[in-house]
């Protein structure tokens, strides 16, 4: 009877066993399951914030880049009391925004000669000398 209560208790304990270890298996699986579905619901919303940043940063280019910013500084009646530089800087700045025309340095360029400009005026206006004017507009730059 011994053997017959020692195979039956082995049975017993081998099922349990294996029970116990399909249970914790399928548990394993079903966290699993959990944490891919959170990913992917984590990774949804990531690309929605993605979407509506780049319509955002669309929507920024687009204001920076729009010709009436011009309007005041490319109007005729600023250019005949002032000059075109200013539209012609602006004008640039807006292209390089865009991304497909000016380059960063050319817009410089006018800005510098509009410095240029600007510094000599004053220095005419207040009578000093060209030579050092120039002088100081070299060292400027």
């Amino acid at each position: 009877m011994t053997t017959i209560y020692a195979i039956a208790l082995g049975v017993l304990s081998g099922a349990l066993g294996t029970t116990a270890i399909h249970a914790w298996i399928s548990s394993k699986n079903d966290q699993q399951a959990d944490i891919i579905e959170n990913q992917n619901n984590t990774l949804a919303q990531l690309a929605n914030i993605q979407s509506t940043l780049a319509l955002g940063e669309q929507e920024i280019a687009k204001q920076l880049t729009d010709t009436d910013l011009l309007e005041v500084s490319c109007s005729k009646e600023w250019m005949e009391t002032h000059n075109d530089i200013l539209c012609r800087e602006m004008f640039c700045r807006l292209q390089t925004r865009e991304g497909d025309a000016a380059s960063q340095k050319e817009c410089e360029v006018i800005g510098n000669i509009a410095n240029t400009f600007f510094i000599i005026e004053k220095c005419d206006k207040y009578s000093i000398e060209l030579g050092k004017c120039l002088e100081v507009v070299r060292d400027r730059k």
